[in-house]
């Protein structure tokens, strides 16, 4: 491992851990401090095997930032000193999944306000990438078509490239 992996990897094995705020998705709970009653939807941390409100965390200064834009999100946590991840439970795949952020006011300010001025910058990169995807697309189909060929020599060359532009479609899930 080189050198300035080996220093990111240690700094981030060195870095706290995130703290993690939980969507409440039961009825019934409370604060374990203060005895707030904790309905659906609110958010609560846990210390200790306890839940406590936002309030006894010392966390209800915190605005809530919903995951999407990674930009944002990504600056947002850079600006705030302060920050937690929100997760929900959910039942259909019995797993935490992440929903967002809890970050200071004033940094999702000065997060929005650097995302509003660089964004033609990465508008016109993604526009790059998306050229750049259809091209190895295209490759794709091509190398692909060749194998099936190659795999299959009887099959015609127009029902090859068929079968590999339908295989190989973006986000089909089937590659």
């Amino acid at each position: 491992m080189s050198e300035p992996s080996r220093s990111g990897l240690q700094e981030r094995l060195n870095r706290a851990p995130d703290l993690v705020v939980f969507e409440k998705v039961s009825e019934e709970g409370k604060c374990s401090e203060c005895g707030a009653e904790l309905v659906r939807g609110d958010y609560l941390s846990m210390e200790k095997g306890q839940p406590l409100c936002l309030v006894c965390a010392d966390l209800d200064h915190l605005v809530f930032l919903p995951a999407g834009d990674m930009a944002l999100s990504r600056r947002a946590r850079k600006h705030s000193l302060l920050s937690a991840v929100v997760v929900r439970f959910s039942r259909t795949r019995k797993r935490y999944e992440r929903q967002g952020l809890l970050v200071a006011a004033e940094a999702l300010d000065k997060a929005e306000d650097e995302c509003a001025a660089d964004a033609p910058e990465r508008a016109a990169g993604r526009k790059l990438a998306a050229v750049r995807r259809v091209d190895e697309d295209r490759e794709f189909v091509v190398a692909m078509t060749k194998e099936i060929l190659g795999q299959y020599p009887a099959c015609p060359a127009d029902e090859a490239g068929r079968i590999a532009a339908h295989t190989a479609r973006r986000g089909s899930g089937r590659v």
